[in-house]
């Protein structure tokens, strides 16, 4: 009875904890998916953080974007790193609007 006991406590604290992580993940997802296109101004592979500068609504605006490990990264296409994106080259840049610009991709032509 005494183990029984346990196992059911256990697998409740397992429950819960899984529970906490997919919320905690769901909470980083929420926001608004944006995107952006434009002149790269600079890249910070250390900081993993790039910023370009784009038009928006008539008026030139910079976006930063922190880049992650989801991040997916193309050029021409195929997959790449931020490494391969230099200062001057035109990109697009889909990203996660919340607290902080989260890039999802960002694609070179």
């Amino acid at each position: 009875m005494k183990k029984l006991i346990i196992i059911a406590i256990a697998l409740l604290i397992g429950s819960l904890m899984l529970m906490n992580i997919t919320a905690a993940s769901a909470a980083e997802e929420k926001g608004k998916m944006e995107t952006a296109t434009g002149k790269v101004m600079s890249i910070d592979p250390q900081g993993k953080a790039i910023t370009i500068s784009t038009k928006a609504a008539k008026e030139a605006m910079d976006v930063g974007v922190i880049v992650n490990d989801e991040t997916v990264i193309k050029v021409k296409g195929k997959k790449a790193t931020l490494s391969d994106i230099k200062a001057g080259d035109t990109v697009k840049i889909k990203y996660l609007r919340s607290n902080d610009l989260y890039a999802k991709e960002i694609e070179k032509k």
